[in-house]
């Protein structure tokens, strides 16, 4: 039991590994139309893209919309966009309309910190699991 337990594991880290190289150029494509955007903390913001859709690749979830974000309506239904750059400008609007009034308030607090705020993130779980993606974007990707 123990060594199919490990062998799952090694499996499970072999493959966001894999995820991780094979999508970078689309990861950094993306990354830069969010920085094209004008998009505030776009090494945070790509992490949270890497989070909501598993490295841009996962099969089941908001990404078949183009929801790069997770951005969901009322039933807990995923918001649908036309494009990428649909949802990118929606997150782009949706930073302006909370960004710069939480950071007047919070000139010291982190985006971590106004994610919690905007309820993004629902709680540190979140935040945490973000947190390793955010540093292998500032490790991996031209910023």
């Amino acid at each position: 039991m123990k060594k199919l337990l490990l062998a799952v594991l090694l499996l499970l880290c072999l493959q966001q590994g894999f995820s991780q190289k094979s999508n970078k150029p689309k990861i950094q494509a993306l990354y830069n139309a969010i920085k094209a955007a004008g998009i505030q903390e776009a090494d945070f913001v790509i992490a949270q893209s890497i989070q909501e859709t598993g490295w841009l690749s996962c099969k089941n979830c908001c990404l078949r919309y183009h929801n790069l974000f997770g951005f969901y309506i009322k039933g807990n239904k995923c918001m649908k966009f036309t494009s990428d750059s649909a949802c990118i400008a929606y997150y782009k609007k949706w930073q302006d309309k909370r960004y710069p009034k939480w950071r007047a308030k919070h000139p010291k607090g982190t985006y971590y910190d106004f994610l919690k705020y905007s309820k993004y993130a629902t709680g540190d779980k979140y935040n945490n699991e973000l947190r390793p993606k955010v540093a292998w974007v500032r490790k991996n990707l031209q910023l």
